[in-house]
């Protein structure tokens, strides 16, 4: 989803998943994306803003753009 190019916010990312809310699993799946520095935060001086959104990194781009690594991201 974060590879359209456009900024997600975590309840954009689950709607998108066909969630209702944000679930407990994409909360640890999203910080374990960032410890992986294969996302970042759009506002990283303000980590928990209600207007956070998360985008692709360079390192997050060469990752799916490997064959077959698309189902490799947690």
């Amino acid at each position: 989803m974060l590879l359209e190019g456009e900024p997600k916010s975590k309840a954009e990312l689950s709607r998108e998943l066909g969630q209702k809310e944000i679930s407990g699993q994409q909360s640890k799946v999203v910080r374990q994306l960032l410890a992986d520095q294969l996302i970042e935060y759009t506002i990283p001086e303000k980590p928990s803003s209600r207007f956070q959104k998360y985008r692709l990194t360079g390192k997050g781009r060469a990752t799916l753009a490997k064959p077959g690594s698309e189902g490799d991201m947690p």
